[in-house]
Formats: structure tokens, sequence, C-alpha cells
């Protein structure tokens, strides 16, 4: 008798659906990027990877991860729980400076320093993930080659984010031209879209985690054809219309959120106020 079961060919065949996220991981991205848009404006300053990235890729950290900047990172500190007075001042004093589970190096040596410690990570059997935040420029360059071609060999728990959201072209052609040479896994993402970065930066993550080795997440702008180069949308405001449109969004909820941000950014000492 004929049967309308689906065969294991036809199963195998299909394709695997993303699952949903929930309404607690939509509305927690949505507060990490209005926490790192009123933090920029607070400290005068710009958020030096795009809010989108941040905010994606932090939600899949754990607190024994590391994170690596390649410059200074005011906004990133904020975000991993420094007091935006103690991160105004240093700004004042022109300090580079570390807080926990966050090391800011010179442009050049951040790689090389990102995976040595992964290797610490590895050699004494930790679970943490080192996730180097670096823009696209700061890729090209021999140090950077040199250091993901050890942790390529080595197999290092190391993820790189490069932010490419400024440039017209990301830190690698994705032609699968350049990328035969490359020595670990890339993946191209758009950057303003928080969604992609999250899932796409969950994988990496937990690649890494599992002992897979290295990836790099090349956070690029994908513009419509027909454009003129350049992408001006707003990711926070791209991502709102997302959540209204999925009914996770409430107006009190959001007005509630920015007024405890306001509050406790207020609260900080003697942090000079700026019209947010």
């Amino acid at each position: 008798m004929p049967t309308d079961s689906p065969t294991a060919e036809a199963i195998n065949s299909s394709p695997i659906l993303e699952v949903p996220l929930s309404n607690d991981v939509l509305t927690g991205l949505f507060a990490t990027m209005l926490k790192a848009r009123l933090a920029a404006k607070r400290l005068r300053t710009s958020a030096a990877t795009g809010e989108a990235i941040l905010a994606g890729a932090l939600a899949n950290l754990g607190d024994s991860d590391v994170i690596v900047a390649a410059s200074a990172h005011p906004v990133l500190e904020v975000l991993r729980g420094a007091e935006i007075f103690t991160v105004a001042r240093k700004q004042e004093a022109a300090v580079v400076a570390s807080e926990q589970r966050i090391v800011v190096s010179g442009n050049n040596a951040c790689a090389g320093i990102a995976a040595g410690l992964a290797l610490s990570s590895r050699r004494t059997n930790s679970d943490s993930v080192i996730v180097l935040f670096i823009s696209g420029k700061q890729t090209r360059n021999s140090s950077f080659d040199d250091a993901c071609d050890y942790a390529a060999h080595n197999q290092l728990p190391l993820v790189v984010i490069a932010d490419c959201t400024q440039s017209r072209t990301p830190s690698r052609n994705h032609d699968g031209t350049a990328l035969s040479h490359w020595p670990f896994p890339t993946i191209a993402v758009d950057g303003r879209d928080v969604i992609a970065v999250y899932r796409v930066t969950k994988e990496a993550i937990t690649a890494a985690r599992r002992g897979h080795g290295p990836t790099l997440v090349d956070c690029v702008n994908f513009l419509a054809p027909g454009g003129r180069r350049r992408d001006e949308r707003d990711p926070l405001a791209a991502f709102r219309g997302y959540l209204q449109r999925h009914n996770a969004w409430s107006d009190t909820w959001c007005q509630s959120l920015e007024n405890d941000l306001r509050r406790e950014f207020s609260s900080s000492r003697n942090v000079p106020a700026a019209k947010m």
C-alpha cells in the first residue's frame, strides 16, 4: 500500500531550517546594540566595531572567554562590564588600558597575542575561546597572516572577527580563489544584520570550543544591486523593525530599557554629559 510517510532519501535531502531565536535572545541583542550606541554618545566617540557585530558576538561569549582588541575600544569595555566613568578617565589620560578579559594591543601585534593566548588556553585544557576584534584593514599585513598560519597549524581556539563595514571590500575575496589558500575557514556575513552575526559567531565559537580550530568571520556590507556602493542602513533601526514585525517589540519595554541605560550612565561619577 502506498504511504504518505517521507522516505529516508527525502528526509536527507530536505533543507535544514534554522531554529527561530527566542524573544529573550532577540531583546538581549537589541539591548546590547542600544547600550553600545548610548555609550558611544556618552563617551563622545564612535564604536571601533559596529553595534550589530558587537552584540551578535558578545551574546555567544562565556565568562572565561578572552577578548583581544587591536586598538583602544572604550565601547567594548563598557559592554564587558567596565564603568563608563573609568573608561572616560582612561580616554582623558590617553591611556591604552585593559579590563578583565579584554586585552588591548597594537595593530601589528594583536593577532600574535591572540594566537598566544589561544595556545595557552589549549595547553591548560581550558574551554576558553579567544576572540579578536579587528578592522578589515588591520588584517592586511604579514604579521596577521603569520599568526593565522600558526593558529591553523595548531588548531587553536581562536575566532577572528573582522569589521569591514566601513570599507567596500572584505578582508579576503570570497570568490574561492584567495580562500583556497587561506589556512582556516572564513565566513562572510552581513555586518549590519545582528541576527546573521549572532548565528555565524555562535557557529565559529562553538567550533573553536570543541577543538575544531580557528575561524575568520568577515563582517561585510551586503549591498543591493544597482546601489551607490554605499550601505547607509541603520542597524539599530532595522533590527527594531524586525522585532516589531515578529511581535517581539514593546514601546514600553524599549522606553524602560533606554531610561535604565541613561540612568546607569548618568549615575557614573562626573562623566561629562553628551546629548543622547
